[in-house]
């Protein structure tokens, strides 16, 4: 290994392959090996006093002077109590990693790993906690460290992870070592944890003026639902059961009818967008970096379009041309059904849609919602993606449009975390 690598890594037998790892590398029978092997280190500290002890030990010997004996078997029993306290700072240390919520491209995001010290009476010093193996589309690979967990007790260590782009990473190994207490060396522990989190497209801001045509695209009001149950609007009128409210009878029906009858109410349902994202187009483009980037921009248009849409309390369901053959969800409320869809948003692999295939349109959706086409031009055939009634309402958002790329502002992680109406 080179010298500027061990003074980088400040450890001898950590290899510049740990460091990053191929989105789809398989799990080797080296891996199941290592999977809590433990060994000494010696740091570049270590490597330094070793020197100067081999250096006192030499003259001591030619100068038979005691002095120099006694130096040396301090300086010899110091290595001893360095690699046998980290050895024993690490006996019976459990490690557990807690995923951030959200992640999203190019903005940082938090891991916590919960160390737990189950010695009786020793406490743990000075443990680092690395992540190794990790995925190449990580800019920060998480690294943090823990001063001092005491017997019986847990700690939390925080980490800032940073990826640069959206998709599924994961994250294999761990890696634990303490150098307490001289930092001559390091007793290390390799775990092989496999854990797969989804970086979501970055999250933008819409400006004022998409936010209103956003807003006014969509009927003003509320519908009412299909589904019994609530306070809002007259749905009908039923025969009486045992156990309904007694509040909710019609008293001039069952005057006329001899018969105790029931009005029954229907709530209020929120509007319902769909946004549809058409990315058929995007093979045509000659330019590889422009074709990426205006896949980019369409997926972080769509992602922020189905942020904004929960944000305001509206019913929003994805479609991806050439991608969903068969009918796509009724839109949706809550955060489960939002991280469902960015979710596909990260994870969509562009290579696979079919610039043939069309998008399946169900009967319930048809004049009921407010669909929003996000296509990459203005020219693009789109037709075959809405309803065809004439009672459909459509919102056409092309790329190339005038003014479009300042349809998105994309500013701090705590203002996508207000987006998500997560706790910043």
């Amino acid at each position: 290994m080179p010298f500027r690598e061990i003074i980088n890594s400040n450890l001898l037998h950590l290899p510049a392959k740990w460091l990053t790892r191929k989105e789809d590398a398989p799990i080797t029978p080296e891996d199941i090996a290592q999977q809590g092997r433990r060994r000494h280190e010696v740091t570049l500290a270590g490597f330094i006093f070793m020197g100067i002890t081999l250096f006192v030990m030499i003259a001591a010997i030619n100068s038979q002077t005691n002095i120099l004996f006694l130096a040396f078997g301090l300086m010899l029993g110091g290595l001893v109590v360095s690699g046998l306290l980290s050895w024993v700072s690490l006996r019976n240390v459990e490690i557990k990693r807690i995923m951030s919520d959200h992640v999203v491209a190019g903005e940082p995001a938090e891991i916590h790993y919960l160390l737990t010290n189950n010695k009786r009476r020793w406490p743990c010093f000075a443990v680092r906690i690395t992540e190794v193996k990790a995925s190449s589309a990580l800019a920060q690979v998480p690294d943090g460290y823990c001063l001092h967990i005491p017997a019986k007790r847990t700690a939390t260590v925080v980490t800032r992870l940073l990826a640069n782009r959206r998709g599924a990473i994961t994250l294999s190994d761990i890696r634990v070592t303490c150098s307490f207490p001289f930092g001559f060396l390091n007793h290390a522990i390799h775990l092989h944890m496999p854990e797969q989190l989804v970086v979501y497209p970055r999250i933008g801001m819409l400006n004022r003026h998409l936010a209103l045509r956003y807003r006014e695209a969509i009927e003003s009001g509320a519908m009412t639902s299909n589904v019994r149950g609530g306070n809002d609007e007259f749905y009908g009128l039923r025969e009486y059961r045992s156990g309904d409210n007694i509040r909710s009878i019609h008293w001039r029906s069952t005057a006329r009818t001899n018969q105790l009858m029931i009005r029954e109410m229907a709530a209020n349902a929120p509007p319902q967008v769909i946004v549809v994202l058409n990315l058929r187009t995007v093979k045509d483009i000659p330019d590889l970096a422009e074709r990426s980037a205006t896949v980019e921009r369409g997926i972080e248009l769509a992602a922020s379009l189905v942020c904004y849409g929960f944000l305001e309390n509206f019913a929003v369901a994805l479609a991806i041309a050439g991608v969903d053959t068969q009918t796509p969800p009724a839109p949706q409320m809550g955060r489960e059904a939002r991280a469902h869809l960015l979710r596909r948003l990260a994870i969509l692999d562009v290579d696979k849609i079919d610039s043939d295939a069309g998008l399946a349109i169900p009967n319930r959706l048809v004049g009921r919602a407010e669909w929003i086409i996000v296509t990459p031009s203005q020219s693009d055939n789109f037709r075959d993606l809405i309803p065809s009634s004439p009672a459909t309402s459509h919102t056409l958002l092309p790329l190339n449009a005038p003014g479009s790329d300042s349809w998105l502002h994309f500013l701090t992680g705590q203002d996508t975390l207000r987006i998500l109406r997560e706790p910043t």
